[in-house]
């Protein structure tokens, strides 16, 4: 999930639904060898030959109380600084928040290079609060390795460059393999359909124990519904004639809520606690109190580092349950940069942006780490690069991976085939809290009904956000 910024939006191909091929995902089915010809790390990018005494900032730094990224970090900053004399990096734990950026920007006080969520690039783009960095980004070496679908999202209409993706996930179904076998169900087979869900979770069910849980808090129940909206075939909003409209309160989703309701009363597979985020799910998924959730593959890192008694082993990845869709929901960050800041300091900081990132040297030294303190390594991630590149990047991951990775095969084989659709491009926060309260009725009143539920969200967020934007 990701965080919005207020602002119109222009209609643009970041949107478009993409696939990826199941080879290029790391974590998965290695095929390059831990010998394989890695290129020199540090490369002569839009920084080189910068004589002039330059300092940057830089956002997103690491959080005190991560003492070996901190480190790690700090060495990444040092081996910048070694091979650029003239170039000072100064970095802040400040991250996205889109309650503070504008006044940030308008007080000099954002950082020359600035994390940002998938939602928010063409808000930015639109309303000139970034930087077109098209030149500098062009004199990376690597930068023809980038999937074209990863800069999409950070192109304007002239298809110029306002920053690049440094990650992205999908939505698929999280699940513990070995209830499935106590219940007599296919670990390696998870429920690929709604109704194959609904089937499984009633099975799973027992002793206490609840098979499927769902999120309806802190503007997640917003952000699974249009999951579950995208793997039924239907949108959220629509745009006609330059206006935006809130069209999620059609037959698909009165369908979601509908499933959910069926779950949670009909099936009774839901536990009776209810008002649940992600961290709450992860949670009941790491000690066992419930069988299957809707999950991004980076749950399976957070579960090992924040649940140490929790065997990682029994974990496993699929893709989100379809009902006629074949599609799921993508997001993640991307690195974008100050329109106030001066070219020298603009190429200076898209070069170490792009160093902090995917210098090869650096994800090794991070890998090692994090293989030392046992971290989980391995897990699937989404490409954003192709060839050669992305060969290198597949075999310092292999090298030190330590992942279960054929648990994940059902997700890996899954999303090849699927279609990767984005969050909702517009003040998609709002969105989401506006069919959270929609989401938490349906899961804690047995009288609620979808469609009156839905409607009532969509006049709220049509008349409350979108008309004045529509103007």
């Amino acid at each position: 999930m990701t965080d919005e910024l207020s602002g119109s939006v222009p209609t643009t191909p970041a949107t478009a639904p993409s696939r990826i091929s199941r080879r290029d995902i790391l974590g998965y089915g290695a095929t390059i060898g831990f010998g394989a010809a890695i290129a020199p790390s540090i490369r002569p990018g839009a920084a080189a030959g910068q004589d002039a005494e330059v300092t940057i900032t830089v956002n997103n730094a690491p959080a005190e109380n991560q003492p070996e990224a901190v480190a790690a970090f700090e060495q990444t900053i040092a081996r910048y600084e070694e091979a650029h004399p003239s170039i000072t990096v100064e970095a802040s734990q400040d991250t996205w928040d889109p309650q503070t950026f504008p006044a940030r920007l308008a007080a000099g006080t954002l950082s020359d290079a600035f994390i940002a969520a998938y939602t928010e690039p063409q808000g930015i783009i639109g309303r000139g609060q970034a930087s077109n960095v098209t030149s500098y980004l062009q004199q990376w070496p690597y930068f023809s390795s980038f999937t074209p679908e990863s800069l999409a999202i950070v192109r304007d209409g002239s298809a110029e460059l306002f920053g690049f993706t440094a990650g992205g996930y999908l939505l698929g179904l999280m699940y513990n393999r070995d209830h499935f076998t106590e219940a007599g169900l296919n670990p390696d087979l998870p429920p690929a359909t709604w109704d194959e869900l609904r089937s499984a979770a009633q099975a799973l069910t027992a002793n206490g124990r609840a098979g499927f849980v769902e999120t309806s808090s802190n503007n997640q129940g917003g952000w699974h519904f249009t999951a579950w909206m995208y793997s039924a075939g239907g949108q959220m909003i629509s745009q006609e004639g330059g206006r935006w409209q809130a069209i999620f309160n059609n037959d698909v989703g009165v369908q979601v809520l509908q499933f959910l309701k069926d779950m949670r009363y009909t099936d009774k597979s839901m536990p009776e606690r209810q008002l649940l985020d992600q961290n709450d799910t992860r949670q009941l998924m790491a000690t066992g109190q419930v069988s299957m959730s809707i999950q991004a593959a980076d749950a399976l890192p957070y579960i090992r580092d924040t649940f140490s008694d929790a065997d990682i082993n029994q974990f496993g990845l699929g893709s989100l349950p379809q009902n006629g869709g074949n599609a799921t929901l993508t997001g993640g960050s991307v690195w974008m940069f100050n329109p106030n800041s001066a070219p020298e300091v603009l190429a200076a900081a898209v070069d170490f942006s792009l160093f902090r990132e995917f210098d090869l040297q650096n994800l090794e030294a991070s890998l090692q780490a994090d293989q030392e303190r046992g971290a989980l390594i391995g897990w699937p991630q989404l490409p954003i690069f192709t060839g050669e590149f992305q060969a290198q990047r597949l075999a310092v991951f292999d090298k030190y991976a330590n992942a279960p990775v054929e648990n994940y095969r059902p997700f890996v084989d899954g999303a090849a085939g699927i279609t990767l659709q984005a969050e909702p491009p517009i003040e998609t926060q709002q969105l989401y809290a506006a069919i959270d309260a929609a989401v938490q009725a349906i899961l804690t009143d047995e009288s609620a009904d979808p469609r009156t539920l839905l409607d009532q969200a969509a006049q709220q967020f049509q008349t409350q956000v979108l008309d004045p934007i529509n103007g």
